[in-house]
């Protein structure tokens, strides 16, 4: 992907504070959702694939299932440089979704939204894009499309705030802070999988199993 330049970029120990879409900051600089976004990075399969991800509570969070497909080793890391260490990981059926269990707790959680956001809505995306430090850009809702890759038959958030690779799995998030979908592809357009598809998830531990192959497709 080539995208314009993100509008912050914040070095994980960085701590001076910088305009935020939400009016909360906590002190040492950072909101509660870029402490919840995650640097991940993916062992196996012959190579080494990044990504991004966030807590959803103490000892869960969301990622891509092509994020985690075929990995021998999942690597976690927080904001601050913390190293995490991954119990177990499960790829949604529904959707380019992954959750992943933490053996310790997570620095702080995301809210989710309990509806998807209306078109020209205000979002920002926070991840690790190019497995390179924090980054925080904004945009806006543009609408909803079918999903470019094929493996969902809901139609997915398309939004223009900027991404690279290795942002994939990083939390779009609105005025309030909440999470209103999950990025996860580009093709000239960016496109999340919006937070509704996320909780039908959540809610049904029947859309996601245990396993994922090295293309990011469930494994049978």
């Amino acid at each position: 992907m080539s995208d314009p330049v993100p509008t912050r970029s914040v070095p994980a120990t960085h701590s001076t504070p910088a305009p935020q879409p939400v009016d909360e900051v906590e002190a040492h600089g950072f909101t509660d959702y870029e402490r919840a976004a995650l640097r991940v990075r993916n062992v196996g399969c012959g190579g080494l694939g990044t990504g991004s991800g966030f807590a959803i509570s103490d000892h869960v969070f969301v990622t891509n299932r092509h994020v985690i497909g075929g990995a021998a080793v999942l690597q976690v890391s927080t904001f601050d440089g913390h190293d995490i260490e991954v119990a177990t990981a499960g790829a949604a059926v529904i959707a380019d979704l992954a959750l992943v269990w933490t053996k310790e707790s997570l620095p702080a959680t995301i809210t989710l939204a309990t509806a998807n956001p209306g078109v020209g809505e205000k979002v920002t995306a926070v991840g690790y894009p190019l497995g390179g430090p924090l980054t925080t850009t904004q945009g806006r809702v543009l609408g909803y499309a079918p999903d470019p890759v094929g493996w969902s038959s809901v139609p997915m958030l398309v939004n223009d705030a900027p991404i690279e690779h290795g942002s994939s799995g990083s939390p779009l998030i609105n005025d309030e802070g909440q999470l209103v979908g999950v990025v996860y592809a580009s093709d000239g357009d960016r496109y999340a999988v919006p937070v509704e598809t996320l909780l039908q998830v959540l809610n049904n531990p029947d859309n996601y199993a245990i396993s994922a192959n090295c293309d990011g497709v469930l494994g049978r």
